[in-house]
């Protein structure tokens, strides 16, 4: 029989060769279970008959079944420590406040035990700066000028948060204890105290028969109990390192085995147990840059669907995913060639959609906490809406919601609103007094689903999270910790990253899917890694501690350099039996992207004789050059047009603004009056000039409705009435004023923007007064405009709404309200509806539009028409009387319009020929050729010039 080069196949050959029959009473023990598995299908593979297998574990499962003590949570041990504070510092802050620097504590005590120091030791010299240079005389001058230096840092006048760090550090000593009391009352331990209490076990230890295997980095206590089992004569350890990185002491993934191979107990294993097999020219890895994580995928599915057609297909693969956030897209993408695939990783629950949602419940909570009085408003209500199937809301009750919002522009809603229209939202935020009580509400709600509607992934995040929130409101009530909303927010963010869904594949058959930790002691023929960047594979180690680096370092505690070693290791040791090995990254530095591959590629491409093939995926974009757009007046296009023709069948009649819309372009005109594509209704939160525009028309009706005569006492009368014309004028609008509603701060600004140019418009007119209002936003202004066309003569239907027409003596003025940046100069009349010209004023070209259709409609008036302008930009002058003028030209001199009459002929002309084109079948509607009026344009998008 040949001997195996995969290190988990020749250890289960030993064990076959040492044992025969005889294993059952071996413990092998594993950095983690997943080997276990892989090493008990191989040894079964050496046996033809049944046989006891050896006690196959991880070393935390074998440390933990020989103590009665049970391993508490990191939430129990949050609030315990909390507990502990409390006692110690009476005045303690918050929990909230607590909780980053009590995970830091908690991360200390970890490491302290796991590294058998001396707590009472540790905790003095980090209290004492004297006491520091007496125990550290060994350490030399320039590492005791590096440690005073961080203290000195502290030491002078230090602010507010250096004297709670420092308060901290003082009573580190006493915390622990006080910590280990509580912890030891209710018959809890965490991992490293664990760890710490089984290395005084020495003479269990000695008479155990146990293979340790596959290990790098151990602890302390690790390392001691390994120690004890071998001390006995029984037991063995097996490590899996290779020449290339244990003998040069460049390679940081040897960090660890140098060390032990000066080991007298661990040496002779080491020496032993180290290969030649990294370092070889006939081993290949195929580099492929691909365009963020999609690119990436896509050109995974590719080696995937090739190595699927191979006589091996996908049964010796693995991918291995440096980035877990991966997942969701690679499975999401795998191709058909993959019909089975086994998921072994701990995924981050903070992905999942049942988590995001409680997120925004808890974050809204919280928001509704702090203002009390607050009201919701629709987007923060359709953001939870957009995972209606996990509230266990239909599409109908959802859609009903938002044409209800949209129909009356409603941006805001109480909670007692919410509970009609949505009643199981209003449930999750109902008013609470105590955060408890509002846990008890998200335990209720996940318990009363239907779990059969959920996905299953849906499913398990919500079971986690019921075993959450239940555990959350239990320990918060048991240690006595007043949990604030803050702090719940806080814990629940930074558990959507620590809670882990366990994927757990089988181990035969199928493509295999691995994060970066289950790979260990594992090997396969191919594998492939995805998203191998620096930042995801080496990950940053810096870390967050009460103990400054240097004093981790002379009291051999984890630093840096021990984290960095172990990613280090985890990759190179794939490299040990991998026979292909392709490798994607991320080629593009954006979107907060590291677009920088690997140090360890980067080495290895250097340093090695592995032979490298490099590849790049391109993601092809070719933009299609934006066409010009036109559309002929034939077929559908033009039988929708000679709807606006006198006698055409379900008839439409042409507005001032539908004049203007087709003068800036035509092909609007087409999109909005032909094929009438209308901009979808949205609610509006802030006031766009054509609803402020609208506010103004409506409540000047409001205010001068029923008005027949303006004296100068009736306008000292309706000064009274303007807050209820502007406030009847934004009800109208559907926008929320008054009392009982909430009024958004922005509509209260322009509730005053409107009342000023309300009393400016009754100061003008209070100049001009006495005078009559004939009438005020009719919309009886019909004429029916003869031209002449291609197929003969024609009549185009034409409409007008005139904000108000007055008379005084024998003068009839015709008066447009204009609420934004319009002039009252204009120049010649053909610029009017020139398009093209710089020069062209709308506001005019509809005052004249709309004095066409007065005279039209009253053709025996002989009275003079005179058309104004009370516009927003002039209407705060003292001497502003309105009136048009028009500017001095070569052929003309400058004079205000005082008489329709005078521009009548001449507008009359323009205003047919303009007509006249528009129902011409020989001119397209064509896009302007202003791009800058394409900015704002709902059309943007079809007309490919956003």
């Amino acid at each position: 029989m040949s001997h195996p080069t995969r290190f988990l196949q020749s250890l289960a050959l030993r064990c076959k060769e040492q044992f025969e029959e005889n294993c059952g009473a071996l413990h092998v023990i594993f950095p983690n279970k997943r080997a276990g598995l892989y090493f008990a299908s191989y040894l079964a593979e050496y046996y033809d008959k049944p046989v006891w297998s050896p006690v196959i574990t991880s070393f935390e499962s074998f440390v933990e079944e020989q103590q009665d003590k049970k391993l508490a949570d990191e939430l129990q041990l949050s609030f315990i420590l909390y507990k502990a504070y409390k006692i110690l510092v009476p005045s303690a802050e918050p929990f909230d406040a607590f909780l980053p620097w009590g995970e830091m504590i908690l991360k200390d005590f970890n490491d302290i035990d796991n590294y058998l120091v001396e707590t009472e030791h540790i905790f003095s010299v980090i209290k004492s700066q004297k006491e520091l240079d007496d125990s550290f005389q060994f350490l030399s001058e320039e590492d005791k000028k590096i440690i005073q230096g961080f203290w000195q840092g502290f030491l002078p006048e230090p602010d507010k948060k250096q004297t709670e760090f420092i308060k901290t550090w003082s009573i580190l000593d006493r915390l622990y204890v006080q910590f280990n009391e509580l912890l030891a009352e209710q018959n809890l331990i965490y991992k490293g105290r664990l760890f710490r209490d089984f290395c005084e076990q020495n003479d269990v230890l000695e008479q155990r028969q146990v293979w340790f295997a596959g290990f790098n980095a151990l602890t302390k206590a690790e390392e001691q109990i390994i120690k004890g089992c071998l001390a006995g004569g029984n037991s063995d350890i097996f490590w899996e390192i290779d020449q290339y990185y244990y003998q040069n002491e460049f390679q940081e993934a040897g960090l660890f085995f140098r060390a032990y191979g000066q080991d007298d107990v661990l040496g002779p294993s080491i020496k032993r147990d180290v290969i030649e097999q990294l370092n070889s020219p006939n081993k290949r890895i195929e580099l492929v840059s691909a365009p963020l994580k999609m690119g990436q995928i896509m050109a995974a599915n590719q080696k995937l669907d090739e190595l699927a057609a191979s006589p091996e297909g996908l049964k010796d693969t693995l991918v291995i995913l440096a980035d877990e956030s991966y997942l969701p897209n690679l499975l999401d993408k795998l191709p058909a060639s993959v019909s089975k695939v086994n998921v072994t990783m701990g995924w981050s629950i903070g992905h999942a959609r049942f988590y995001i949602l409680m997120q925004k419940i808890i974050a809204l909570k919280l928001s509704l906490t702090h203002h009390q009085n607050r009201q919701l408003n629709y987007k923060e209500i359709l953001s939870i809406l957009a995972f209606n199937d996990l509230l266990g809301i239909d599409k109908a009750s959802v859609d009903a919601f938002v044409a209800h919002s949209t129909e009356n522009n409603r941006f805001y809603f109480s909670l007692q609103e919410v509970e009609v229209l949505l009643p199981v939202l209003s449930q999750l935020l109902r008013p609470t007094d105590e955060t408890n009580e509002f846990l008890q509400i998200l335990v209720d709600y996940i318990h009363g689903l239907d779990m059969s509607q959920l996905q299953e992934l849906d499913k398990s995040v919500a079971v986690a999270l019921h075993a959450t929130f239940k555990r959350l409101a239990q320990a918060s009530e048991q240690y006595q910790v007043a949990l604030q909303m803050v702090s719940l927010l806080r814990l629940f963010k930074k558990l959507g990253n620590t809670i882990k869904l366990p994927f757990t594949g089988e181990i035969d058959g199928g493509l295999q899917v691995m994060g970066i930790l289950e790979t260990r002691n594992l090997s396969f023929t191919n594998v492939l890694i995805l998203g191998m960047n620096e930042g995801s594979w080496p990950k940053d180690s810096s870390q967050s501690s009460f103990v400054p680096y240097n004093i981790r370092k002379a009291f051999d505690l984890p630093t840096t350099e021990h984290q960095d070693a172990m990613q280090a290791y985890l990759f190179y040791r794939l490299l040990h039996s991998t026979e292909n090995l392709w490798v994607t990254y991320n080629n593009i530095t954006e979107f907060n992207k590291n677009g920088e591959l690997s140090r360890y590629i980067q080495q290895l491409k250097h340093e090695s004789a592995i032979q490298f093939a490099e590849a790049s995926v391109m993601t092809h974009v070719q933009a299609e050059p934006a066409h010009e757009i036109t559309k002929t007046k034939e077929g559908e296009a033009l039988v929708q047009l000679k709807r606006y023709l006198l006698g055409s069948e379900n008839p439409r009649r042409l507005s001032p603004s539908a004049l203007n819309t087709y003068i800036d372009c035509s092909l609007k005109f087409y999109f909005k009056y032909i094929e009438e594509i209308y901009e979808p209704k949205e609610i509006k939160e802030d006031i766009d000039p054509s609803l402020l525009g609208n506010l103004l028309h409506t409540a000047m009706e409001y205010l001068y409705e029923g008005t027949t005569e303006l004296t100068t006492d009736t306008i000292a009368t309706l000064e009274n009435e303007i807050e209820t014309a502007v406030k009847s004028s934004f009800v109208f609008h559907k926008l929320e004023v008054g009392e009982g509603q909430r009024t958004i701060g922005r509509q209260l600004i322009v509730l005053e923007v409107v009342k000023k140019f309300v009393v400016e418009i009754l100061r003008a007119d209070g100049r001009y007064a006495p005078f009559d209002i004939l009438a005020l936003e009719s919309t009886d202004y019909l004429v029916d405009y003869p031209i002449e066309t291609m197929e003969g003569s024609a009549k185009v239907a034409l409409k007008g709404v005139i904000d108000r027409v007055d008379q005084k003596n024998q003068h009839i003025r015709i008066v447009d309200y204009k609420s934004g940046r319009d002039e009252r100069d204009f120049s010649g009349i053909p610029e009017l509806i020139d398009g093209d010209s710089a020069n062209r004023n709308k506001a005019v070209f509809q005052l004249f539009y709309y004095a066409m259709l007065y005279k039209e409609n009253h053709p025996d008036s002989q009275l003079p028409i005179q058309p104004l302008m009370y516009n927003s930009k002039d209407l705060y002058q003292r001497d502003f009387d309105g009136q048009i003028r028009q500017k001095k030209g070569t052929d003309r001199k400058a004079r205000t319009i005082m008489n329709y009459q005078e521009v009548e002929e001449e507008f009359r002309e323009v205003l047919e020929g303009l007509l006249t084109e528009i129902f011409n079948t020989s001119v397209n509607f064509t896009q302007t050729d202003d791009t800058k009026k394409c900015q704002y344009c709902p059309y943007i998008q079809i007309c490919r010039r956003a």
